[in-house]
Formats: structure tokens, sequence, C-alpha cells
């Protein structure tokens, strides 16, 4: 478990340090961060939907659907 916050602790360190080699990789790692967090932002949300759509049913309050 020491092992990979220490890990952790040293990728943020290269990001760091990989940002502030040139003016851009700035901006590059800004928007590669946004890209990766709104992927799993809308995965995510798509996953949480499909658990409550399987943990409660449609029907769940409705009257029956009446036939004919």
């Amino acid at each position: 478990m020491v092992n990979i916050i220490q890990n952790v602790l040293d990728l943020i360190g290269y990001i760091g340090e990989a940002a502030f080699s040139f003016p851009t990789s700035i901006l590059l790692v800004a928007v590669g961060s946004l890209l990766i967090l709104f992927s799993v932002a809308v995965f995510g949300y798509l996953t949480a939907g499909a658990v409550v759509d399987l943990l409660i049913p449609e029907s769940l309050g409705r009257p029956p659907q009446q036939r004919g």
C-alpha cells in the first residue's frame, strides 16, 4: 500500500516536470486532464444509470396496462 502511495506522488511530480518544461505543455496537460475527466464522468453516469435501471423496475408505482 505504501508503494502505491509513493508511486502516485512520484507520478504527480513527473507530470509537473513535464507540464513546466515547455510553455505549451501546460495547455496540453490541462486539455488531456479535462478529456480524461469528461470521459470518466460520462462512463460513471452511464454506469450509475444502468445500475439504477437494473435495481428499480419500470413499472414501480404504475397500474398494470390494460389490453384491448
